[in-house]
């Protein structure tokens, strides 16, 4: 009697260490798969390119760079439309970009991180003081109270240039100490195959400094 007793006991013992186990190995198993779930979740998303898998970044422009020391800014924004061309500078290349002034010019080089450029040139007495108003565009750009405009733009392969032959550009904003300078434009520009196509938009930029210059 005592042998059985012995032996149901032993029995008992064996299927409880038995239900125990499993049911801490299921308990790990649903941790685990917790723990895997969640990390697969948060990871970023990834595609290979050949060597590594990469993060994938939609927002980040595809710029590159042309040395080490050239670096690209949000600097303001040129918003222009010739007809059915668009001139949409949104970064603009360091160092490239430079506005110069005169008791009698100013003149602005804007420079995007792809090689395109825009030029002003603003010619009218005391016009450091007095350079709030309206310019007419002057194909010579030596005429007082006038504008010269000229614009590379597009990829450097298909680049296309603009000259303002006619039309309005108006200086709203002007400050030497802050670097801005904000334009209204509007008129005609002659494509390089001498086509005129109705245009405007404007260029409101913070520029690294300005400089006066003695000419």
């Amino acid at each position: 009697m005592k042998n059985i007793a012995f032996l149901i006991g032993g029995i008992f013992l064996f299927f409880s260490c038995v239900n125990e186990e499993s049911k801490k190995n299921n308990e790990e198993n649903s941790e685990n798969k917790g723990i895997e779930q969640s990390s697969t979740d948060s990871l970023p998303e990834t595609e290979w390119n050949g060597e590594y898998l990469k993060i994938k970044d939609g927002d980040e422009p595809k710029i590159k760079r042309k040395s080490q020391g050239s670096d690209f800014y949000s600097m303001g924004r040129v918003e222009i439309k010739i007809e059915k061309d668009s001139v949409d500078f949104k970064l603009f290349e360091r160092k490239k970009n430079v506005l110069t002034f005169t008791n009698e010019s100013i003149t602005a080089f804007v420079r995007s991180a792809f090689e395109e450029d825009v030029k002003v040139v603003f010619r009218k007495k005391d016009i450091v003081v007095n350079h709030k108003g309206k310019y007419k565009v002057d194909a010579s750009g030596k005429a007082n109270n006038s504008v010269l405009m000229t614009i590379k733009a597009g990829e450097k392969s298909q680049q296309k240039e603009f000259t303002m032959e006619s039309g309005i550009i108006e200086i709203i904003h002007f400050s030497p100490k802050l670097g801005l300078l904000e334009l209204k434009i509007d008129g005609t520009f002659k494509d390089s195959k001498g086509a005129s196509k109705k245009g405007g938009g404007m260029i409101k930029m913070n520029f690294e400094e300005a400089v006066m210059t003695a000419v």
